[in-house]
């Protein structure tokens, strides 16, 4: 039994026809495979990528903290060297006043009259046994006086 040519030509085409389908098909499927691979690749990039930048974060985070932690401990040295300082300050500043305050009362002490010297009509007067004499002052005149202070220093 010969086959006539247009089923010979039907069967070559209809052969042609499933061939280009099942090539399209396998292409397809291939080129699906493909996409899968290229997808897994991408997301298992982006993963690794995702924990590199988590890393670096937190040591990024660990510096900070670790900075801020010795900044803080740079400002409490500080802080207690300034208390040190300003506790060595202030002793030494009250030492300084009371140093003051007494050269004022030892100053004030020169202008008090003594117990053999007294205040007679605004002029110190010596009294020596029975004598009276004026003291005289840098000047060359009777030092003034009012109640039992001398105008100038007596010593």
């Amino acid at each position: 039994m010969a086959m006539s040519l247009s089923w010979k030509v039907g069967a070559v085409l209809a052969g042609l026809v499933v061939a280009v389908v099942a090539w399209n098909g396998i292409s397809q499927y291939l080129a699906g495979r493909h996409a899968d691979e290229v997808m897994r690749a991408s997301a298992l990039a982006a993963e690794e990528d995702a924990q590199r930048a988590k890393a670096l974060a937190e040591q990024h985070q660990a510096q900070l903290a670790a900075d801020l932690e010795q900044q803080r401990q740079e400002l409490s040295e500080t802080h207690q060297q300034v208390n040190e300082e300003s506790q060595q300050y202030q002793a030494a500043l009250a030492a300084r006043m009371e140093k003051q305050h007494q050269e004022e009362l030892r100053v004030q002490a020169t202008y008090k009259l003594d117990r053999n010297q007294r205040c007679d009509a605004g002029i110190v007067i010596n009294h020596s046994g029975s004598s009276f004499t004026p003291v005289i002052g840098k000047t060359g005149q009777p030092v003034t006086c009012k109640g039992d202070t001398a105008a100038e220093p007596l010593r």
